[in-house]
């Protein structure tokens, strides 16, 4: 069962709507369980799927190991949700291992066959930050970015960060990949950063060769707390994000072979 985080080095990319449409894709596979995990005080995952701020379980319970454990079953659909808490970065009593060492316990109880862990949009620093402790307890790292100059600088900070966290904490910790989202393919940028790619020796190691469109049924999705194939099965945007889920599976295949 795969645990797979999805994080940025910058807020605005993209990356817990990626969050709620993967998880929707691999959850159309029949009897495909899938978990999501807010683990961002911004609490934007939960807000996503309309929980309410006084739902009786967060993840801030599941590491401190209290309350009544609950999750948010989303709808007819096989997608739950570990809620987020406001509080969640005030606390300072958890080690990097503590998200790893609760996940693998309720693992063993419920077994899913896909994690998501939705991290905050922060760089990863020397001090432990919560990004650091979903990495520490993750199996593969994924990261949208956009077509344009701050959110593709961010590279150069995250992925030796990601380096030093394989080499000294979770050996077996592999990155999937970036990959462009928001794009409008016809735009300066995208041609500028995605020829960058092609022609920069071993960059395309890093990105996927999907990339996710813009698409106003995302927009749409997001106000009526549903995913995209709920919206529109057959946009551009849920094609999208199918062909996204089908080069995960072949990545994460390749690792495991």
């Amino acid at each position: 069962m795969p645990i797979i985080s999805i994080i940025t080095q910058k807020g605005g990319v993209g990356k817990t709507t990626t969050a709620i449409h993967v998880g929707a894709a691999l959850a159309q596979k029949k009897g495909a369980n899938i978990l999501l995990v807010d683990f961002d005080s911004q609490k934007n995952l939960s807000m996503g799927y309309g929980i309410e701020d006084t739902y009786p379980y967060t993840i801030k319970d599941f590491l401190d190991n209290t309350g009544e454990f609950r999750l948010k079953h989303h709808g007819s659909s096989n997608v739950y949700i570990l809620a987020g808490d406001a509080l969640l970065e005030e606390e300072e009593n958890y080690n990097r291992y503590t998200l790893n060492q609760n996940l693998q316990n309720l693992l063993e109880q419920m077994p899913f066959d896909y994690v998501l862990i939705d991290c905050p949009p922060r760089p990863l620093m020397k001090k432990l930050t919560l990004g650091e402790m979903a990495l520490c307890a993750s199996d593969y790292v994924m990261s949208p970015i956009e077509a344009e100059q701050y959110s593709f600088a961010g590279i150069d900070n995250l992925l030796p960060s990601f380096l030093n966290i394989k080499e000294q904490y979770n050996p077996k910790l592999e990155f999937l990949g970036f990959f462009f989202n928001k794009v409008l393919t016809n735009t300066v940028n995208f041609r500028k950063y995605s020829e960058m790619i092609k022609q920069e020796k071993g960059a395309s190691d890093y990105f996927f060769k999907t990339f996710i469109r813009q698409d106003m049924n995302i927009e749409k999705a997001k106000q009526e707390g549903k995913n995209i194939f709920q919206i529109s099965a057959n946009s551009r945007a849920a094609e999208d994000y199918k062909n996204l889920v089908k080069e995960i599976k072949v990545k994460i295949k390749k690792y495991e072979s």
